[in-house]
């Protein structure tokens, strides 16, 4: 059971393997404990934390400490963050952002409420985010940031091309100032040469760094990995499939190719 090894300059990021809704959220939810589940079995990037962190020191982790149904902490505070996630429907599209279409997942939240979340779960992953990365810098002189998530397979949301079908096996996202080109290609021909459906996305709000080194710091890289769940998690009994040992394993070997061809 290979475990990725990771250099010693990178940040592994999480922002989305928490399933966890705090408990002064549960009384705003509009949502049976059933749609709850299955909103949740949907958008918990499942098990990401062992196909990509196993065996990695807790210094190279960073991972955010609630469900991003409740903040997601990809996206500034005065957008998306500012919890439009827990009511879906009309208000997304105008923020380019796709969500299932469905009633109202909790009441109005008023911005004192909205504050109240953001001060207690985006602040604070972000200052802890930053000062992460920031030790790695002065330590290396350099950062590396792979954030990493997963998709359901039936998920659209994000499409870089609609026409393309199916759906990848791995999203490969970028960011148009902290992701260097040969960084890409380096992951891309990682994943190829264990024959998955490579897609690239150029400007993907997943591919982030910290807001406080966002076009600021130039030593800080980075790229967002996104797994097509179909090939390890089986969504019908909500566990691994089959198939998990040998793709965590196979990814696993991925990983460490690319770590290799780094400088």
């Amino acid at each position: 059971m290979p475990s990725p090894v990771w250099p010693a300059w990178a940040v592994c990021h999480l922002p989305a393997d928490s399933a966890i809704i705090p408990v002064e959220v549960l009384p705003w939810l509009r949502l049976s404990a059933a749609e709850l589940a299955e909103e949740l079995a949907q958008r918990t990037s499942h098990r990401t934390g062992d196909l990509f962190a196993r065996g990695l020191a807790d210094h190279q982790i960073v991972r955010a400490s609630c469900s991003p149904l409740v903040v997601d902490v990809t996206v500034p505070p005065e957008g998306y963050a500012s919890q439009r996630r827990l009511n879906y429907g009309t208000d997304a599209a105008a923020n380019g952002i796709e969500t299932l279409v469905m009633a109202p997942a909790c009441r109005t939240l008023t911005p004192a409420e909205q504050t109240v979340l953001l001060d207690r779960y985006y602040h604070p992953h972000q200052a802890w985010f930053a000062a992460r990365v920031a030790l790695k810098v002065a330590a290396h002189g350099r950062c590396l940031v792979v954030n990493a998530l997963s998709f359901a397979p039936s998920d659209t949301a994000f499409a870089v091309d609609e026409r393309l079908s199916p759906l990848p096996d791995i999203r490969l996202g970028a960011h148009g100032d902290h992701t260097p080109r040969r960084l890409l290609e380096t992951f891309e021909a990682a994943l190829l040469g264990h024959a998955w459906r490579v897609q690239l996305a150029p400007a993907h709000p997943a591919a982030m760094v910290p807001r406080l080194q966002e076009g600021m710091d130039r030593r800080v890289h980075c790229l967002s990995i996104e797994l097509n769940r179909g090939l390890y998690w089986d969504s019908v009994m909500g566990r691994p499939s089959g198939a998990y040992e040998d793709f965590r394993d196979r990814f696993a070997a991925a990983l460490g190719a690319a770590f290799s061809r780094l400088d």
